[in-house]
């Protein structure tokens, strides 16, 4: 029996071992990766099983003790995140990407090469749970059916629902349904399709971390657009242009700058 017994208490903690996430951490400032490995440790069911400083070793890493979780940051010497990403998704293309850095301004970038989320600095410890948690969820469905894809950067949003929660009261709406999100009297209106708007005091910073990856746009510091409700940009001023969107009357401003990305990622 005492034998039956230790032979089932190694299978147990083979099965616990089994399902701790496997992580590696890339940032360049020692001190910040201190910090997110902290964060990380206080997650149970993560296992942090490396640490590098540059692009090059990170690829090395990748290689040598196949992880199931990457976070890493934008600007690295040696290879940036953006080119190590790359690089990650052909050694193994279910390796969950997120990056973990101080710049917002790569989001749409990052979500381009496969990531599947986009922390900024400073770290949150609640933001970063509900990154891994995600993870988790998906990868127990991967697990249970190979043949099942993991979430794409690309998904509409067609089945997924936004929260918002306004005054103790949470609202659901169809993500695929938001036509435009833009902040107010410092509240955040959210515009989606059949006249509805809702309100929020979740930054559009939140927002677009939450939404990016279903090809949501941030065109300006003031405005999120949905690009499948775009129908024209006409010059506004010297440095903007003024959007017009389906379902709705509002209208949005897009920076020349965004203007070219939008025209690159989304027009033939």
């Amino acid at each position: 029996m005492a034998r039956f017994r230790d032979v089932l208490i190694l299978f147990l903690l083979g099965k616990v071992i089994h399902y701790m996430l496997k992580v590696i951490i890339a940032e360049d400032d020692s001190i910040m990766r201190r910090v997110l490995k902290q964060i990380l440790m206080e997650i149970p069911g993560v296992s942090i099983i490396g640490e590098a400083e540059n692009g090059q070793q990170l690829v090395e890493m990748v290689e040598e003790l196949e992880p199931e979780v990457v976070f890493l940051d934008i600007d690295m010497p040696e290879m940036s995140g953006l080119e190590v990403s790359r690089k990650i998704y052909e050694i193994n293309a279910n390796i969950f990407l997120v990056f973990a850095t101080g710049y917002n301004c790569y989001t749409h970038k990052a979500f381009d090469v496969y990531a599947f989320d986009y922390l900024v600095k400073p770290f949150n410890l609640e933001r970063i749970k509900h990154t891994i948690q995600r993870i988790k969820k998906l990868k127990t469905v991967k697990d249970g059916n190979d043949s099942l894809k993991l979430e794409s950067p690309l998904d509409t949003g067609d089945h997924i629902k936004l929260k918002i929660v306004s005054n103790d009261k949470s609202t659901f709406i169809n993500i695929s349904d938001i036509v435009l999100i833009t902040r107010c009297n410092r509240k955040t209106m959210i515009y989606a399709v059949g006249d509805i708007v809702l309100q929020t005091y979740e930054s559009l910073q939140d927002l677009i971390e939450k939404l990016g990856r279903y090809h949501f746009f941030r065109c300006h510091k003031s405005f999120i657009i949905n690009p499948k409700m775009v129908r024209e940009l006409s010059p506004w001023g010297n440095k903007s242009y003024l959007v017009k969107l389906a379902n709705t009357k509002e209208t949005a401003l897009m920076t020349l700058e965004c203007a070219k990305e939008f025209q690159n990622r989304y027009c033939i």
